[in-house]
């Protein structure tokens, strides 16, 4: 037997695995888009989207698919938004996210009310139904940025402003390892995506 071929087979097994980094099973979702909810009524007692509001979750679906890559041949693993509770009735999150849903019948998840988010971020990075696909969640803005934190993402976010509906978050998991990016929508008159 040649003395070299424990060397040669330990060479080979290493660049079969380099060669198959890349095909390794992921353990997380690809991505999640974090968005708020869009326009709110100046009657802060109104639980639904404005005018605007409304232009802005239509205007979403194309968005989506030319910016984010999100469509028919690419649909989302799953849409969530909060669920309304007595105290937060509002359905903003689900009006915004209804026309990409219905665009893509994709169904919308609402599980957890608004401050649960740690609960479901512990569930979008440990259910293997996202592991490698994109997960999109439509939320309050006063829980984002500790959401966005929650999922891991690096470098971690500053909380989202009030006054903020034209801004997408994306964070993007490779080999697990979290990267945060803040896009601008540029969708309506007057959008910053600040």
């Amino acid at each position: 037997m040649d003395s070299r071929q424990p060397l040669l087979t330990l060479l080979v097994g290493l660049v079969l695995v380099a060669q198959g980094a890349d095909e390794i099973e992921p353990t997380t979702p690809a991505r999640i888009v974090l968005l708020r909810h869009a326009e709110k009524p100046a009657d802060e007692r109104d639980i639904h989207l404005s005018a605007q509001g409304q232009e802005r979750a239509q205007a979403l679906v194309g968005y989506f698919a030319a910016r984010l890559g999100i469509d028919t041949n690419h649909p989302p693993a799953a849409l969530f938004a909060t669920k309304p509770t007595r105290g937060a009735p509002s359905v903003r999150s689900r009006e915004t996210l209804q026309p990409i849903a219905d665009r893509l019948q994709v169904p919308i998840r609402q599980p957890v009310k608004a401050a649960d988010f740690g609960n479901l971020a512990r569930h979008l990075l440990e259910h293997p139904d996202y592991r490698g696909r994109t997960v999109v969640v439509c939320w309050a803005h006063d829980e984002m940025g500790d959401f966005a934190r929650a999922l891991g993402a690096k470098p971690k976010p500053k909380n989202w402003k009030k006054d903020v509906f034209d801004t997408v978050w994306v964070i993007t998991y490779r080999h697990g390892k979290p990267d945060f990016q803040s896009h601008p929508q540029q969708l309506l008159p007057g959008d910053t995506g600040r």
